[in-house]
């Protein structure tokens, strides 16, 4: 549920910055926007106080949670939240016949960004395969072993959800050298949807799978 909750906020936050208004009727949707962002981060705030304690003795339980988990952790709400603002921002200028403009571009290249940190901390975990016996390497074996289909459909997910559709929404939006860009505004905008198709299972797979292989019990989220 926090997870729901930092994701409408972080989504919520993105789209008050990107200015909204500027394709809406503006009679307070600018405000509104922004007041959601409050409203969903507040609580977002008051639901985490009340696992601080335990997230801090979480933290080296086992030797389990380290830096690559809290950063997955930290970055989810950032490709999920930035996946669904790229979505209705678009959608929303696609309807004014607009295509993404420069809000657009950052809030792809904010997607591939989170999803880049999130991959580079979920590879780092298969580094621990052959260490020292810990349950980081017995968690690390388990996505290689009988979680590997799964886990390989994670990355799939999460590269196309993550980076090849939203990158393609913006070829599409602003063209590339050698490549025009599309005049209709609407295929940037299915790509975005496509890649928040893709985005919300890669992530719910990617926090099913750190709990499986040893995360339900040490797990601040």
């Amino acid at each position: 549920m926090s997870l729901f909750i930092e994701t409408i906020a972080v989504a919520a936050l993105l789209l008050g910055w990107c200015g909204l208004s500027q394709v809406t009727p503006p009679e307070g949707s600018f405000v509104a926007t922004v007041a959601l962002g409050a409203v969903t981060l507040g609580a977002a705030m008051l639901m985490r106080q009340d696992r601080v304690v335990e997230a801090n003795r979480r933290l080296h339980a086992g030797q389990w949670w380290g830096l690559d988990a809290a950063l997955r952790r930290a970055a989810t709400p950032f490709a999920l939240g930035g996946g669904v603002a790229l979505v209705i921002w678009s959608l929303a200028r696609a309807s004014v016949a607009a295509k993404l403009g420069g809000a657009g571009s950052l809030l792809v290249l904010l997607v591939v960004i989170a999803m880049a940190i999130k991959f580079v901390a979920e590879t780092y975990l298969y580094a621990q395969i052959g260490g020292e016996a810990s349950p980081r390497q017995t968690s690390a074996q388990q996505l290689v072993g009988p979680l590997a289909g799964w886990s390989k459909l994670r990355y799939v997910l999460g590269t196309f959800g993550g980076v090849i559709l939203p990158l393609g929404a913006q070829l599409l939006a602003g063209g590339a050298k050698n490549i025009p860009a599309v005049v209709d505004a609407g295929p940037p905008a299915v790509l975005a949807v496509a890649a928040l198709v893709c985005l919300v299972p890669g992530e719910l797979l990617e926090r099913w799978l750190f709990w499986r292989t040893g995360g339900a019990t040490i797990s601040p989220s």
